[in-house]
């Protein structure tokens, strides 16, 4: 199991603490035999076995108290069954916002551009875990980072409104790759919203290689999610998901 604080498992001696409580309790309180005793000692036998049971289950479960403290806060990483079993909700998302020129492009049926659909789309999409899981904000014009701590606020935010830039898509993602690494986040979602321009994209550039590379030497469980803003009537210079994929 991979655990994303691994030095706080030094701490795992901290487990003998307890049991040196109980030892030293018991030679505080050394039995001494006593004629007149033996015969009520006698008597409650099992009650004396009853008690004893009960203080090792008491120990066993403080031990166990310790032991799950030191693995909580050490971040463990569940893989395989356990962690499809075991998965919770992402502990950060992080939304891409494509704000390249070709994103303020509408249909014939619609005046809502491909940027305000696709902000709308990503606000219900993450409602869900709205609670749970920290929603951070990266645009492709700055590529800064922004929590954000409601949803109401992102269609607001000055860093998702339109430019008439191009997108380094790229750059964007390798803005995401910091952020995980910087902040030694744990399981982590990725969400871009775009139209697939293969100009914004580079699809041949080699820096997705290394881009990769670095993404699969993480620690933690990374998905990606891509929302293709792409309709009938998008121009032809768009890049197919499964071209990208």
């Amino acid at each position: 199991m991979t655990f994303l604080q691994p030095f706080i498992l030094w701490g795992l001696p901290l487990l003998l603490v307890p049991v040196l409580i109980h030892l030293i309790n018991r030679l505080r309180h050394r039995p001494q035999p006593w004629g007149a005793m033996q015969f009520l000692i006698a008597a409650t036998r099992s009650s004396v076995s009853h008690a004893r049971l009960r203080q090792f289950l008491i120990l066993a479960l403080r031990v166990l108290a310790v032991m799950m403290l030191i693995l909580f806060l050490a971040r463990p990483l569940a893989g395989g069954w356990l962690g499809w079993a075991l998965r919770p909700a992402p502990d950060v998302i992080l939304i891409l916002v494509d704000r390249s020129a070709s994103m303020e492009f509408t249909s014939a049926n619609s005046a809502t551009s491909r940027r305000e659909e696709s902000l709308r789309l990503l606000v219900d999409a993450a409602r869900p875990f709205s609670e749970s899981s920290h929603l951070v904000v990266i645009d492709s014009a700055t590529r800064q980072p922004q929590e954000i701590s409601s949803l109401k606020t992102l269609p607001t935010l000055s860093t998702v409104q339109p430019t008439d830039t191009a997108a380094d898509i790229p750059g964007l993602f390798r803005a995401a790759l910091r952020w995980l690494v910087e902040n030694k986040a744990g399981a982590a979602e990725i969400w871009l919203a775009s139209d697939f321009q293969k100009s914004n994209w580079r699809p041949t550039d080699p820096a997705w290689l290394d881009l990769v590379a670095q993404f699969q030497a993480l620690p933690q469980r990374i998905q990606i999610r891509l929302l293709p803003m792409t309709g009938s009537e998008s121009p032809d210079n768009s890049l197919r998901v499964a071209e990208f994929l």
